[in-house]
Order: structure tokens, then C-alpha cells, then sequence
């Protein structure tokens, strides 16, 4: 993976606004320094600029799109710290630090196609828009997995523009088709010329690792997930196997989130 030239710093931005997009779904949104760049796949440490008794370690999150002057930021009520961000007013001051983390590289393909599972849909519209100005003739494809109906994010017009195709799958029937995306795209792990994109709970991008490499795709990239306090390598806390040690582990936040499939021991 190729690291980003986007300079890694720490702004204090005021919290724009807030809009809930799905059940325990929101945006958060700054409006950054109109020099501050960053790519598809990194990510920002977020906390509040006053010290918090709820969360005192900052929180990480990739960034989800970059449109009208903002910064937007998918944020899913999952625990106490993140259940707390939501309640934050507008106006409240904020630290972001980053941007961190090694981004996705964006190759020439014909066909981009996305999978995202959860909270997984995070890095998504970002990427897509970047691919949609970078490669206006690429087919640019969603498979999009929740638990239920309720659970999904409903995209705006301008959100769903950016995607030749957009198919949602719940475990329970809700919405879309029944089972897991994974499933869903059983007839299509063999297809050749296609750029594979990941992000989402472990389970599901490990059994589509296995799909892609049992028809021996290379190259697929997936944005893992895992617990950081630190974001930069310190705290050593969001450690991954890899396939081919030494080293035995990488560290998401410096060597990811970002990763080639066969890289990681799954």
C-alpha cells in the first residue's frame, strides 16, 4: 500500500452539525481548513478539545466523505463513548487528530465493487466520489449488509449517484435480499477486472477473503477494524496477524487500516 502525502496534524474544529441518518446512525460534520487534505481509507482520532469523564481516550473514524466544505464522519452508537459523542450540541470544540493511517490506492479498473457490512459503509461514499472524478468511465459498485431494515443507511440522491449499482442485503429479510452480502455475491468472486474493497465486521471480511483468494483474485483491499487508543503506534493495541511473518503483526494504525487480503493471517 502506498502511504498518503497528507500531512498528519491535530485541529480543534467546532462540531458543525449532526444528523442522524439510521437507527444509532449520525454525521458528525466539520468544516476543516481549506488547505487540510486526506484520501479514502484513513482515519482521525476525534475527542473533545475539554476533558470528558465519559471518554478520555479519543474515538477512531474513518472519513466517510468529503463534500460542500465538510468533513463528514460515521459515527454509530456502539458503546458509552461513542453513545456520548452523539449527544454532543453543535458548537462544541473538538480535536481531530490525523489524517492517519495508510488510504486505499486507487487503480485503474473498469469495475470498483465495494463491500461493506455495518458500520463498514463508513469509508464507502468517500472513495467512490474520489474513483467517480478520477475514473468517470469505471462501473462503481455497493453491496451494502445489516442486521435489519432499520439498521441501514438511506442515501441520499447525490450518495447514490455515485454508484452504478447499490444492492442491500439484512440478515433477517427486512430489506433488500435475506443472508449475508457475502452470499449474495456468489456468482461473481471470479470476475476478472474488478478492483474488491472491504470494510466491515471481521467474520464477513475474512470468509470473502477466502472467497477471493479461492479464485485467485490478488490484491483485494480491505479496511479492517480493531480497538485503538493511540492512533499512531504507541499504545500498541490494534495488532493483526500477518500472513508472512516476521514481522508477526502489523499495527492497523500505521501499517492499515488499509491492507491487501493476503497479507493478513485470517
Amino acid at each position: 500500500m502506498t502511504p498518503s502525502s497528507a500531512a498528519t496534524g491535530v485541529l480543534a474544529l467546532p462540531l458543525d452539525s449532526t444528523a442522524d441518518i439510521a437507527t444509532g446512525t449520525s454525521w458528525l460534520r466539520f468544516r476543516p481548513p481549506s488547505d487540510a487534505v486526506c484520501d479514502p481509507g484513513q482515519f482521525f482520532m476525534l475527542s473533545t478539545v475539554a476533558p470528558s469523564p465519559v471518554a478520555y481516550l479519543g474515538r477512531p473514524f474513518s472519513i466517510g466523505d468529503v463534500r460542500d466544505g465538510q468533513w463528514l464522519f460515521m459515527l454509530r452508537a456502539l458503546g458509552r463513548g461513542t453513545a456520548w459523542l452523539r449527544t454532543l450540541e453543535s458548537g462544541t470544540m473538538m480535536r481531530l487528530i490525523g489524517p492517519l493511517g495508510i488510504p486505499f490506492e486507487r487503480r485503474a479498473s473498469p469495475v470498483h465493487r465495494m463491500i461493506a457490512g455495518g458500520i463498514g459503509l463508513a469509508p464507502f461514499l468517500f472513495l467512490a466520489r474520489r474513483l467517480r472524478a478520477e475514473q468517470p468511465q469505471a462501473g462503481i459498485e455497493l453491496y451494502y449488509g445489516e442486521r435489519d431494515a432499520r439498521s441501514h443507511v438511506e442515501l441520499t440522491a447525490d450518495e447514490r449517484s455515485l454508484f452504478d449499482i447499490v444492492e442491500r442485503f439484512t440478515d433477517d429479510g427486512s430489506l433488500g435480499t435475506a443472508g449475508s452480502v457475502v452470499d449474495g455475491l456468489e456468482n461473481r468472486w471470479a470476475e476478472t477486472d474488478v478492483a474488491w474493497y472491504g470494510c466491515g465486521p471481521q467474520p464477513m471480511l475474512r470468509a470473502a477473503a477466502a472467497k477471493l483468494e479461492e479464485h485467485d483474485v490478488e490484491a483485494a483491499q480491505f479496511a479492517l477494524e480493531e480497538r485503538m487508543a493511540c492512533g499512531f503506534g504507541v499504545c500498541q493495541a490494534c495488532v493483526v496477524p500477518n500472513r508472512h511473518p516476521p514481522p508477526r503483526y502489523r499495527l492497523l494504525c500505521t501499517e492499515g487500516p488499509v491492507v491487501e487480503t493476503g497479507k493478513v493471517a485470517w
